[in-house]
């Protein structure tokens, strides 16, 4: 399941000497409505990383992240 998008950023950085890239943030409520989901790139040579996690204590133990299409596919799944 893929919740409601509340939020999205989008920051360009000038980079580390490899070259310039941009950073991206984006969070989607929680099933619950206390937390929310968190969607982060850094899309930056040398230090491309992508994650995805959940802020909510009590969907964490509900929910997990499937990522297994890619962390911009992920799914939210009962546990």
């Amino acid at each position: 399941m893929r919740t409601e998008k509340i939020y999205a950023s989008n920051e360009n950085h000038p980079g580390y000497g490899a070259g310039d890239g941009d950073t991206e943030r984006y969070e989607y409520k929680c099933p619950c409505g206390k937390g929310k989901i968190v969607e982060e790139h850094d899309n930056i040579p040398g230090f491309r990383e992508h994650d995805v996690w959940i802020e909510c204590e009590e969907c964490s133990k509900k929910y997990k992240l499937d990522t297994s299409r890619g962390i911009r596919s992920w799914d939210l799944v009962e546990i």
